[in-house]
């Protein structure tokens, strides 16, 4: 997974309402609401960072790390195959290693290759037999072949919705061409617009690493976009590390509608968050039609 996507799920755990303030977009950065107003008033004690640098990567993967949740509605789903599974967009390892400890041989394709790196460094520390049973890939997960099949295919951390239309067509292709006979398909998206909440909510998120972020989500109904800011905790002096990113609004039932043309049938829809979040995470279990042998469940 990358750091972008895995950000969506950070967000499950933010609490507290708050009204959007008034400050210039110079000032902002362009971010919106409170932490807009928050990055203005750091004024050049900022440090900003977008997701996909190694700063932004790395500082968005340490927030998802706080949220354990679909990690463990994947793993479940994953302990049901029999064979390889193939990580899309595993980032630095958030869903990878977890399914290494299962025993699994995984693959874990990422784009950046800075990206691979750190995952190969995190993956050092591990067990000798654990790493063995890793090997990774850099490419391109709108458009990947590689020569072996998978029972299956991970992509968590919402990361679907950083891919245009066109884009998640050639995902689809490339999974069903990847996925073994009785194989399952496994993504996670963000369904917004489950809760009727302000336009921003946010609040402070203790990652396992021990920093604390103040992390922020703005989102107004029916824009197709929605952003996500996080800032290092601030000590009153000295730099503050900022991050944010613009992900694209992608609900479950457009996604599985979007599964269903590309030739999956739907086994499973999860909600895998708290009832009530402000947009949870929903996994979606799908397979090539000739594995299913009962209706779908939605």
């Amino acid at each position: 997974m990358n750091a972008p996507q895995a950000a969506a799920l950070a967000t499950s755990r933010l609490r507290g309402a708050m009204t959007a303030p008034r400050a210039t977009t110079a000032a902002t950065r362009g971010i919106p609401g409170h932490a807009g107003q928050l990055v203005a008033s750091l004024g050049l004690r900022v440090e900003l960072h977008p997701a996909c640098d190694p700063v932004g990567s790395a500082m968005l993967a340490d927030v998802a790390d706080a949220e354990m949740q679909e990690v463990r509605a994947v793993l479940r789903l994953v302990l049901g195959v029999d064979g390889p599974v193939l990580d899309l967009a595993a980032g630095v390892g958030r869903l990878t290693v977890p399914l290494l400890a299962l025993r699994k041989q995984v693959t874990a394709l990422e784009l950046s290759g800075d990206v691979i790196a750190r995952l190969v460094h995190r993956l050092q520390q591990a067990p000798a037999a654990l790493r063995a049973r890793c090997s990774t890939v850099q490419a391109d997960m709108a458009d990947f072949r590689i020569d072996r099949a998978f029972a299956a295919v991970v992509l968590g951390g919402a990361s679907v919705s950083l891919l245009d239309g066109a884009d998640r067509m050639g995902l689809y292709r490339s999974v069903r061409r990847h996925l073994m006979p009785g194989g399952r398909f496994l993504v996670s998206t963000v369904d917004h617009g489950a809760a009727v909440l302000p336009p921003e909510v946010g609040g402070e998120v203790q990652a396992p690493s021990g920093r604390s972020y103040r992390v922020y989500e703005y989102w107004e109904r029916g824009a197709p976009t929605w952003t996500l800011t996080a800032l290092s905790k601030d000590s009153g002096h000295g730099p503050v590390t900022v991050c944010t990113t613009t992900q694209r609004v992608l609900g479950a039932a457009q996604l599985q509608v979007e599964l269903e043309r590309a030739g999956f049938s739907v086994i499973s829809r999860t909600q895998v968050t708290e009832p009530g979040q402000r947009h949870p995470v929903v996994l979606i279990e799908a397979a090539l039609p000739d594995a299913v042998t009962g209706p779908a469940l939605y």
